[in-house]
């Protein structure tokens, strides 16, 4: 499960993402991304994505995940701001993905803790 809010007045794009991802589910949450991204200037935006309650991804889908990373990166967000999932298998496999595709997101384990920044 995913929702995404944007935030205008803030400038905030807040994507958050929930539990198991199925092949469905990922290709309906890339067309998503993408329409998103298509009604604001990124730019000006700061992207950040709540993955919590996120879980590990089986290995056919991980590539998608290294796809959103990807755009993220070449839609040249202010701040990409990725909330650590608690499932620490899901944090390692998120982090391995980051640096496969030497993504430039900041990881941290709360939005608190990225706003203390």
């Amino acid at each position: 499960m995913y929702k995404f809010e944007i935030d205008e007045k803030e400038k905030v794009l807040h994507i958050t993402a929930e539990g198991f991802f199925k092949n469905k589910e990922s290709t309906s949450f890339m067309e998503t991304l993408y329409e998103t991204f298509g009604s604001i200037k990124t730019s000006e935006y700061v992207l950040i994505m709540d993955l919590i309650h996120y879980d590990v991804t089986k290995q056919d889908l991980v590539y998608r995940i290294a796809d959103a990373f990807e755009l993220f990166d070449e839609l040249n967000f202010r701040h990409i701001v990725i909330i650590n999932p608690i499932s620490i298998l899901a944090k390692v496999q998120l982090l391995n993905i980051a640096r496969s595709v030497h993504f430039s997101g900041i990881f941290v384990d709360s939005l608190e803790e990225w706003q203390a920044r």
